[in-house]
């Protein structure tokens, strides 16, 4: 099965005609698909642990997993068309 895409799904208007090329929305559309792969790959973070075991964990130095960064955004201005 064909994955959905910003990319695909721009493509398919361009041939549909229900858009015409448009360099500045093609930035737009690359930008969205790199954010959309992110988000494809991303892994979720692990939940905390809580209770006495994380507790006694973190008086022995232990530490939790890595802080999970968050998939960057991007904002979008502009008038319709």
């Amino acid at each position: 099965m064909q994955s959905v895409t910003p990319t695909s799904q721009y493509l398919k208007a361009l041939n549909e005609g229900s858009h015409q090329p448009d360099d500045v929305q093609k930035e737009a559309v690359s930008r969205l698909e790199i954010i959309y792969q992110e988000l494809i790959n991303s892994t979720p973070p692990a939940p905390r642990t809580s209770g006495l075991m994380a507790r006694v964990g973190k008086l022995w130095g232990k530490r939790e997993d890595t802080k999970h960064m968050p998939v960057r955004g991007l904002y979008m201005w502009g008038g319709v068309g």
